[in-house]
């Protein structure tokens, strides 16, 4: 395969900077056609972005011979209709977060494309932004000893909606509030960072009634190596907080996840901060990996089942319900 050619269904805001520019600018990747309901907003989607050639009519895009990725952005509701329907045009599918509305969904799709021989990435993308490909290296190596145990927590004010993006906080249409919008990527970038999860102990309210969904969610993890900690997401608060504490035997970390802060090291032989440059399209580095593996020059695992004991973490938040790992 020489270049890799995209198509995007659902031209929402996740694809203005995000994601839509990257497979324009990743090399050996095209974007050859962009797919929205919405006729006029389509339009103006496609003349901003320099993309000649859209439709309204998502079979058309599946059925496009100039496509070889079906990049689906549209709201989580769709997740599991759409990849199925890419799967079986025989298009490898490129989905957005979280993976689908339930574990359930998430295990359809990936039976789906694996009997359609295509492969399955979901765009869990902070793996690949070289801040947490770093941190992961320095728990590995041994930077801080053996990993022990981590505290996460997360503060922000009860969002003001905007009624284009109050789909976002519709548990029938995103499969539940910020836990599952940006909480499925802080649960996924945990789990590259300290392994697989072992167990879950969750619990979630809405506090404030300001919204339909979760706003407060409360959580205890353990992972496969012994780590365990405690995550606490609260969305109904005054100001913003985002630290990820790591303790181990011989020092420990300091991070955000959901911002580029930099990274704070403290061992025995003092504190060092570590700086990462801003990425304007942060699907990029992934869209990269996911080209280059289509082309063969690389080797990016289907990531349809990391995202799915993902899901599985996320569904024991907010419903309570312990998880064990045999679960998942």
């Amino acid at each position: 395969m020489n270049m890799v050619r995209y198509g995007i269904l659902g031209c929402g805001d996740v694809t203005e900077v995000k994601s839509g520019p990257a497979f324009q600018k990743a090399e050996g990747s095209e974007l050859m056609v962009v797919m929205r309901r919405d006729k006029e907003k389509l339009e103006s989607y496609a003349r901003r972005h320099g993309v000649d050639r859209y439709t309204t009519d998502y079979k058309a895009l599946l059925q496009d011979e100039e496509v070889d990725v079906v990049y689906i952005a549209t709201p989580p509701k769709w997740h599991e209709f759409y990849t199925l329907e890419a799967a079986r045009a025989k298009k490898a599918v490129y989905v957005e977060k979280p993976m689908g509305m339930t574990v359930a969904q998430c295990r359809t799709m990936r039976s789906v494309c694996q009997a359609q021989g295509v492969p399955l990435f979901v765009a869990y993308y902070r793996r690949e932004h070289e801040k947490f490909k770093t941190v992961k290296a320095l728990l590995e190596r041994g930077d801080i000893g053996e990993v022990r145990s981590f505290a996460y927590l997360y503060v922000s004010p009860v969002p003001q909606v905007p009624a284009h993006r109050a789909w976002l906080y519709d548990k029938d249409i995103a499969g539940g509030g910020k836990l599952f919008d940006i909480g499925s990527h802080m649960v996924d970038t945990l789990r590259f960072l300290l392994g697989e999860v072992d167990m879950v102990h969750g619990l979630s309210a809405n506090q404030s009634k300001a919204l339909e969904v979760e706003d407060v969610v409360s959580g205890v993890l353990r992972f496969e190596g012994g780590v365990q900690g405690t995550l606490q997401l609260t969305f109904n608060g005054r100001e913003d907080q985002d630290q990820l504490l790591i303790f181990g035997s011989q020092g420990s970390l300091r991070l955000s996840l959901m911002d580029n802060a930099p990274v704070t090291v403290t061992t025995a032989k003092g504190t060092q901060e570590l700086s990462f440059l801003d990425l304007p399209h942060v699907h990029q580095p992934l869209v990269q990996r996911i080209t280059n593996t289509l082309q063969g020059t690389d080797h990016l695992e289907d990531t349809g089942l990391s995202a799915l004991r993902t899901q599985a973490v996320l569904e024991a938040l907010a419903t309570g319900e312990p998880l064990q790992r045999e679960n998942m």
